[in-house]
């Protein structure tokens, strides 16, 4: 019987730690604009029309190795190579100048080494969409570069896309 519980211990162990050991970890860090410092690679992901919610910048610092791209069609993002921070700080205030937005959230995408970039998005008046933040992304690194997984929250794409009406059949 103590054979068996500790052999089901040990595959439970199996199943949920090891194929962690072999993840590089993202971390997404809130910080102060003014932490943007030095020359990077502009990524601009939706920006399609006004209050686009797929709106938000991505900063590929130049000086790191590892390159940060969304996983998205091509047309969906442009990317403007070696900006230094002011002219950053001039594009994020011109594509974030929306009465909607209520603050720009700023974070530093690291991994366990270094500070890879950040990620700037709007954050929205609970009103516009019905959450502040709709779109999500997830980060994830595959060798020499990190993709970026982006999703519109299912609410809001309703809302955008099947005329705002939740109880509706597809």
């Amino acid at each position: 019987m103590k054979l068996i519980k500790s052999l089901i211990y040990f595959l439970i162990f199996l199943i949920f730690f090891i194929p962690l050991s072999g993840y590089s970890q993202i971390l997404l860090n809130d910080i102060e604009k003014t932490a943007i410092k030095g020359n990077f690679n502009l990524i601009i992901y939706g920006n399609a029309f006004i209050n686009d919610p797929e709106t938000f910048i991505i900063l590929d610092r130049i000086e790191e190795k590892t390159l940060i791209l969304p996983y998205s069609s091509s047309y969906k993002y442009r990317i403007y190579e070696n900006i230094n921070e002011k002219e950053v700080m001039q594009i994020i205030k011109d594509i974030f100048h929306n009465p909607s937005i209520s603050f720009i959230k700023y974070r530093e995408i690291k991994n366990a080494d270094s500070s890879l970039g950040f990620e700037i998005k709007p954050v929205y008046y609970p009103w516009i969409f019905g959450i502040s933040e709709p779109l999500e992304t997830t980060y994830k690194k595959d060798l020499d570069k990190v993709y970026i997984f982006i999703r519109l929250n299912p609410r809001v794409e309703k809302q955008l896309y099947n005329g705002g009406n939740l109880d509706r059949e597809l």
